[in-house]
C-alpha cells in the first residue's frame, strides 16, 4: 500500500546556498509526511488489516518547487486461532 503527499520546495534553493535549517520547508514536509502515513493507515484499517509493518518513507521533486514524499508499508491480518 502506499499514499503521497505533495509539499512545497519554494525557498528551499536559496537557502541551501547559505547553509542552515530551513524552517517553513521542514514543517510542510513533516505535515506531509503525516498526511501520507494517516492515508496509509486509514487505507490498511479500510483492508481490515490488524497492523502496518516494514513502514517506509520516499521523496521525489515532481516538479520545479514541489516534492511527493511516499509512504510504504505492508497491511498484516493476524492469524485468529
Amino acid at each position: 500500500m502506499r499514499a503521497r503527499h505533495i509539499g512545497s520546495d519554494i525557498g528551499a534553493g536559496l537557502k541551501s546556498l547559505v547553509g542552515g535549517k530551513i524552517g517553513g520547508y521542514i514543517k510542510v514536509m513533516t505535515q506531509a509526511r503525516n498526511e501520507a502515513t494517516e492515508e496509509m493507515l486509514k487505507e490498511a484499517e479500510n483492508l481490515e488489516a490488524d497492523a502496518v509493518v516494514n513502514i517506509r518513507y520516499a521523496t521525489s521533486q515532481v516538479m520545479p518547487q514541489a516534492a511527493e514524499i511516499l509512504a510504504y508499508g505492508t497491511a498484516v491480518k493476524l492469524e485468529n486461532e
